[in-house]
Formats: C-alpha cells, structure tokens, sequence
C-alpha cells in the first residue's frame, strides 16, 4: 500500500499508504493511424464524447467508465485529466484555479501544483507530473467540453454511491481490549511487529515528514519517524529509534528485524527509501543496511528465489509518476556466499545500491508497483510472485519463477484508474493446494468529507477473493464492499482448517455514524465469507494490521495500529465524530483484539 499523495492511494500499503493519480495521467502525443497504417480516425468535430474518450484517454490506462466517480466529482477530475492532453485549465467556466502558495511549495519539483475551486464551494488540490504536459493542447475547448458533458450524464450523485454496507454482527471470537503501553495516543502507526521470543512489540511510528497539507515542509518532520520498542508482557518502553523516513513495514530475523523505510514524498533527487536489519540489545541500536536509495518502497519478502539455500530479498517500491521516470520497482536482491561473511560488520548506513554480498535484479519497472505477494502459484516447486500496479493502469500481474532468474509475466486482471489497488495476500481458501489471492482495492486520498474537498466515494472499493484454477486462471469468487479498504491478513483465526481475513480501511465514509474501519470474514467454505464487526466504543480509523499472538496463549490474535493520518482525515475526528462521543478525546495508538477460541 503506498499511504501517500501521488499513489494510485495509501498505502500504508497505497501502506502506506496510499494515496495519487485520481482519473487518468498520462503524456505523450495520442496515437493516430492512417491509410498506411489502419482505419483512419474520425475528425475530431465529428466525434461523441465517448469516443473522444477512447482517443485521448487510453494511452496508459483503460478509459475511466462514468460509473467509477460521482457526478459531482467528475468535472474535477476531467480539470486534472486535462493537463495530459495540454489544457491550459480555464476551460470550465464554474472552476477558478490558485497556484500554491510559497510557503506550501518552497521548491519546485516535478509537479505542477495547484488548486481547483468550484462554484458549488469544494475544492481539489492536485499534483499533475509536469514533464507528461504537453505545451500545445491536443484537443479544442469544445471537445474537452464534450468529455465533460459524457461523464457528467451518465455518473450518479455522489449521495447513492457512498452508502456503506451494514454493520455486521459482532465479532464473538474477538475480544477488543487497549493495552497498557508506553506509547503516545493519536499516533499514525504504520506498521506493529510481535516478537514472540524476545516477548517484544515494535510500533513504527510517523507523521509522514515530506507531506502534509499539500506540500508542505515542516521544519523537524523528520524527527517523528521512529520505531518504539517495548516489552509485551508490561508495556514498557524498552528503546525509541529514529530512522530516516517513514516506517513503512518490519518482519522478524534472527537477531532483531528487518525494517523497510518508505522514502520521500515527493521524491527527493536521490532516494532515501531504504531496508535495514535492526538489533536491540544490551540497550544499544545496531543497524545493518542491505539496501538504499530507492524510491518509496512498500514492502519486502525474504524468500530463496533461485533455489540455491540462500534466502534472497524481494521488495516492491512505489516510485512516483506514471511511465519509466517514476523510478518504481519490483526487484530481487540475491544472496551471494559472500553475505554471511560481510553481514555481521555491515555498515549502519551505505550509498545507494546494495551491501556486498546482495546482487540486485530489477524484474518490473511499472509505476505504482504497491503490493506483492509470494507463492508457487502453478505448483512447479519455485516461488513465483503476484503483484498489485496502482498508478493510472490498475493490474493484478503473476511474475512466474523460470528458475533461471528469469519471469514470465501473465496479467490477470486489469481496471479503471480509480479502482485503487492497495495491497495482496495469498492463501489456499478452497482447500484445493493451490494458492488464491485476495485484493483489497480502496485508495481514495481525501476523498470522504474531509472538509471543503469534494466528496469522491468508490463504491467499487472492497476485498475481493480470487480463485486459484490451475493452469494460470484466477477467477473473482468474492466480493465485500469496503469503502478505503487498504491491508488485510490471512490465518486461520477461528482454528477450522481454512484461512479468514481481517482487514481494515484507512478511507471510509466520514458521513456514517460509525464508518467501517475493520471487518473480520470468516471463511465459511465454499469462498462463502461472513463479515463480522467490533463494538463501537474501539472505533478508530487503521493504518496497519498485524497477525500475532500477543498474550502467549496459543491463538492468533490481531493488532491494530492508528491512521491519525495529516490532512487525510477529519481534523476534528478524534474528538467530534460521533463514532468517537465519550471516548475522552483521545484515540489508543495501538489495540488488541484478543482471540477467545
């Protein structure tokens, strides 16, 4: 999930996140062809709006369908779209554009950054990437004008599409409780990690430092990101360690954890996206950095990929942009023999590239690239790769593993621009030996009745479960509506036999009394799922979710961590909304929701 302005969302995933190319977003001149080169192309005068559309609107991704935004947001989101087919931005005479002030955009980078005010009193801020404008519009005002008229008719209001789904029935076989923790509340958590052994919980923690408020630089940002170290059993804080961006994902090693940071936002000339090993004993911080200088990486896999017996690095890095300059990846850093021997002196901080003993092999360079997941998918005994592409062209791809370092590439599945891919998972639901995916899609970056900012709901947000065939074919087989959904995990929660989902939503509808923020499915067979909820009185808006047991007793239980995300949630929310009435105007960084099976 990227979780930041300019994905396509987050995450945390989208996190972190998320969050963005809203429609469209690409540059470059339209295709056109000819006598020499196929049916000639209507002259424009002659043209619908819909088939202005399928000319102009295509060159990246599939053309947005009126269905996918409201009506009301429509006419926004054609302004921005405009910029790619080199619209000058005052051919709507009921908008009036203000570029940023100074002090929101101190430097200029590769965006051009304004915002959008509407004669209906809301307002967008937007981000177009300014080497994909073209100087010379490539269609008059009249036919912009057509678009406009295409969407607009045939959208819904955005009062019949924000409707959420009701809220399920109690979850019996949770037990939410706030824990006794020497952390700070109204945090934006991240990612959690339990350490099992150590009998340790780490909370990386962030204010997201190059982004708040459209651009704006805080001096000391930097500052919040950390990961606090505490003891499970008590609460106690047993260490606090800044790191250098935000502290996007963790997972156990041998000897501490291995930690993926985010990066900047927008991005910086050189990337300090990073993953490192971390050790805390003794009462001192060790760090071991494996890899630097990417672009907003997202999320890691330490698998052996070549099946030499040596674990390898996977990671996916969601870039910024929408073609080959956004600098995303999906790559695999092997491990060589000469790992073992350089890790335990590794430096604490190296240039960018990668410490001896890691070969880096680039396998996808696709903007957006947020989530990934590993499994042998057609059960030939190598791990082969799934994959979530959320930047303008939203695609469910499967990297099949040759077992020569080289992948096949199998597209899966393919969606409109505000489908907003947030992140994946892989489980055998069926029972069947082959591994099912399940997508959450829900990247909706302030577009939920945050302020003034028009309202943009996507119904088509929500979890959905794809069936593993055999021979390459996935099939949806389940579909929950979930306004924002941004990560889930999968286990065995209730002890049956088959894989549940809990997931959660970063951008829900701020209109309900309670929006839906967490649902636990409970895997019925038969790709049968029953939504299950947690009381009101833990209502709070997620960031991370982890799968843990943290009392010791045998269960896995689940670990929430806050969303109090800068700008990309009511600001009143914690003490206003009435969701959160009574609650002492303070919302838990962290809880548990205990496993009572």
């Amino acid at each position: 999930m990227s979780l930041k302005p300019g994905s396509g969302p987050a995450a945390p995933l989208r996190v972190l996140l998320v969050a963005t190319i809203l429609v469209a977003g690409c540059g470059g001149p339209a295709e056109t062809t000819g006598p020499a080169g196929g049916p000639a192309v209507a002259p424009a005068a002659a043209m619908t709006g819909k088939a202005l559309v399928d000319r102009h609107c295509v060159r990246c991704h599939l053309a947005p369908d009126p269905a996918d935004l409201a009506k009301e947001y429509w006419p926004y989101a054609l302004h921005y779209m405009g910029n790619y087919v080199g619209m000058k931005g005052d051919e709507f005479a009921d908008f009036r554009t203000e570029d940023f002030p100074p002090e929101l955009e101190p430097a200029k980078d590769y965006t051009k950054r304004y915002f959008l005010y509407g004669s209906d009193g809301y307002f967008r801020d937007f981000y177009p990437f300014r080497q994909h404008i073209p100087a010379v519009p490539e269609m008059s005002r009249e036919d912009f004008q057509k678009i406009r008229e295409y969407y607009v008719a045939n959208a819904r209001p955005w009062k019949e599409m924000e409707l959420q789904e009701p809220k399920a029935p109690l979850a019996k076989l949770f037990r939410p409780v706030v824990p006794k923790l020497d952390l700070e509340p109204d945090a934006l958590v991240l990612s959690t990690l339990v350490d099992p052994v150590r009998q340790r919980l780490y909370v990386g923690r962030t204010v997201i430092d190059d982004w708040v408020g459209g651009g704006e630089r805080r001096e000391g940002f930097d500052q919040w990101d950390d990961v606090a170290v505490l003891d499970l059993a008590t609460g106690k804080r047993l260490a606090t360690q800044q790191v250098t961006s935000d502290p996007i994902e963790m997972a156990l090693t041998a000897t501490g954890i291995r930690l993926v940071t985010h990066g900047h936002f927008p991005l910086s000339r050189v990337g300090i996206a990073a993953i490192t090993d971390w050790e805390f004993e003794g009462g001192k911080a060790r760090p071991r950095m494996l890899v630097n200088g990417k672009q907003r990486l997202v999320q890691h896999h330490t698998v052996d990929m070549n099946g030499d017996g040596l674990a390898d690095i996977v990671a996916n890095a969601f870039g910024d942009g929408v073609a080959a300059d956004a600098q995303a990846i999906l790559a695999i850093w092997y491990q060589t023999p000469e790992y073992a021997r350089r890790w335990p002196a590794a430096a604490a901080e190296i240039p960018p590239g990668a410490m001896p003993g890691l070969r880096e092999k680039v396998i996808a360079e696709d903007s957006g690239l947020i989530s990934s997941a590993i499994a042998d998918f057609n059960g030939d005994g190598r791990p082969d790769i799934a994959a979530v592409i959320a930047q303008g062209r939203q695609e469910l791809i499967l990297l099949i593993n040759n077992g020569d370092e080289t992948f096949t590439r199998h597209v899966l599945d393919r969606h409109t621009p505000s489908w907003g891919g947030n992140s994946l998972n892989a489980a055998d639901f069926d029972g069947d030996g082959d591994p099912d995916l399940v997508v959450l899609n829900g990247d909706n970056v302030a577009g939920n009745h945050i302020g003034k900012v028009v309202p943009a709901p996507r119904p088509q947000h929500g979890i959905r479960v794809y069936r593993n065939d055999g021979d390459l074919k996935f099939q949806q087989q389940f579909y929950y509506r979930m306004h924002g959904a941004i990560r889930s995990v999968v286990r065995d929660f209730d002890g049956d036999g088959d894989p549940d989902i809990a997931a959660i939503a970063l951008f829900p509808q701020w209109s309900e009394d309670e929006p839906e923020t967490f649902v636990y499915l409970e895997n019925k067979g038969g790709f049968r799922f029953e939504p299950r909820s947690i009381a009101r009185e833990f209502f709070s808006v997620w960031c991370s979710i982890e799968a843990a047991d943290v009392n010791g007793d045998g269960r896995t239980d689940i670990v929430l961590g806050l969303g109090n995300f800068p700008e990309l949630v009511p600001p009143d929310w914690i003490t206003a909304h009435k969701a959160m009435q009574g609650r002492g105007g303070k919302a838990p960084s962290v809880i548990y929701l205990l496993n009572q099976g």
